[in-house]
């Protein structure tokens, strides 16, 4: 029989989850809490909070010229500058509009052409009736994507170092060093930012994916430039790969790994050459997501429809698979790469696939059939008069591989849960995380090299970034010698 969030304990009404120590989870009013009270852990990490009148508002072309009188330009000036401003069907709109017969008239025959040959893509591929934004808001890991403030979170794999994407198509740089200036990464092309990664090996490249392709940013810490210049950057991008949606760099960092939602072709990029190999199955009319396994001989990919499949990195064969209706909505790998969790778009369970030895089963037994095992049941239930669990809209395994984070579509607690691996793969309830009664959690994310155990960061609808450690005193190292002399101490009005 399946666990279900029974097993789960809730906060008092009016308090948040603060922390989690040896075990016990802390709790405290939000007007009094302090993190610090309990460890030092964090205390060098930067605290965040983005406000909407921190944003940048994205202003268009047309606005800027109402500043200006119009003047009279020749027709080959104006042309020039309507494809450079809003690409070429806008100019072949102006074209058509032209007082010359012959220019008029090609311009319409080629307009008539472009929208036949775009009505048999249709055909072929319906996700391109959708717009960019609704396309994006429908297949992304970020809840209520079209609307908060905070978008994606990720940290740097080797220090102290975090970008945020916020709803201005923004990727704000944090880190440990107060002093230090705080990188803005922004360009006109950028728009509707789906999620960032740091690439493995290097301390200054970040990798941006949007609407239409990739920016690899270059980031000087030295520098005292707030807003880089894309001169420093390498922008990645193909005619029909579009939006992107999910990205992962190689354990290595030699390669990035794309996918699109209206494109069922898998690019794997070599940045530093700027060439492409390309990985391409039938199934579905685009892809949502791709995890490469944290050992680089893994690479899971994601459609959406039925089908995912798991590839082999040596040679790029693929295993295929189907889930019974739906589509995966989220995934994430075991730290030692041999387990793969996920979650479905219309169940409310947790799946697990052991991978081993080049095959994926269930069980030791050679006979087994090629079956994903149900591991936990996340259906709503009401635990002291709130509802906790349902669709999952993003999962997040820690780096040491010891707790799974789910979050979900339309109910606002994140449930943290442990993995263990005794007698077969299971998850144990571990702590609910709430936020204030206005907030809803947006998106999260795991910090990468956090020594005392694990913590998880959660962007806020409010634009507050939170921090959760789970913290085991047992680890070797100077701060948890602070912990157990605080908890000894502690006085028991915090909690």
């Amino acid at each position: 029989m399946m666990r279900t969030l029974q097993d789960f304990e809730l906060p008092l009404d009016g308090q948040i989850s603060l922390c989690q120590i040896n075990g016990r989870v802390f709790y405290t009013n939000f007007d009094i809490a302090n993190l610090n009270a309990l460890t030092n852990t964090l205390e060098h990490h930067p605290k965040i909070h983005i406000t909407r009148d921190l944003l940048h508002p994205t202003t268009s072309g047309d606005e800027g010229k109402a500043l200006f009188l119009p003047v009279d330009v020749s027709f080959l000036k104006q042309l020039t500058q309507v494809y450079y401003e809003q690409g070429y069907i806008e100019a072949l709109h102006t074209a058509a509009s032209h007082n010359q017969l012959f220019i008029s008239k090609s311009s319409k025959a080629i307009l008539a052409l472009l929208k036949y040959i775009r009505k048999v893509r249709l055909l072929i591929n319906p996700n391109l009736r959708y717009s960019g934004p609704s396309l994006i808001g429908n297949y992304t890991q970020t809840r209520n994507w079209l609307n908060t403030t905070i978008r994606y979170i990720s940290w740097h794999p080797y220090c102290i170092k975090v970008a945020i994407v916020t709803c201005d198509d923004s990727v704000r740089i944090f880190s440990n060093d107060s002093n230090s200036v705080s990188p803005l990464l922004k360009y006109k092309l950028q728009k509707h930012i789906t999620c960032v990664a740091w690439r493995p090996m290097s301390n200054t490249e970040i990798a941006v994916a949007h609407e239409n392709g990739i920016i690899v940013w270059n980031i000087d810490p030295n520098s005292l430039i707030t807003r880089p210049s894309i001169s420093n950057a390498t922008v990645l991008q193909r005619e029909d790969h579009r939006p992107v949606m999910s990205m992962a760099w190689s354990p290595k960092g030699d390669k990035l790994a794309t996918v699109a939602a209206c494109d069922r072709t898998i690019y794997i990029w070599d940045v530093e050459l700027g060439k492409t190999s390309i990985l391409k199955r039938s199934g579905g009319s685009g892809n949502i997501l791709i995890k490469w396994s944290p050992t680089g001989e893994k690479l899971l990919t994601c459609t959406n429809s039925l089908v995912f499949r798991v590839w082999d990195c040596r040679n790029w064969e693929c295993e295929r698979w189907t889930v019974l209706n739906g589509r995966v909505q989220s995934a994430c790998w075991s730290n030692c790469g041999t387990t793969l969790l996920f979650a479905t778009d219309t169940e409310t369970i947790i799946y697990g696939v052991i991978v081993k030895h080049d095959l994926i089963f269930t069980s030791d037994s050679d006979t087994s059939s090629n079956q994903a095992l149900p591991i936990f049941d996340i259906s709503k239930v009401d635990i002291d008069g709130v509802i906790v669990g349902g669709l999952v809209q993003c999962m997040e395994s820690d780096p040491k591989g010891k707790l799974l984070a789910v979050m979900f579509q339309d109910t606002d607690c994140i449930a943290v849960f442990n993995i263990v691996r005794q007698q077969g793969l299971q998850l144990i309830a571990s702590s609910l995380i709430n936020g204030l009664p206005e907030e809803k959690p947006s998106t999260i994310n795991f910090l990468q090299d956090f020594e005392a155990g694990a913590c998880l960061s959660i962007g806020w609808s409010s634009g507050r970034i939170q921090y959760f450690p789970v913290i085991y005193t047992d680890l070797p190292s100077t701060e948890n010698s602070f912990i157990s002399s605080t908890l000894n101490s502690c006085n028991a009005s915090i909690f």
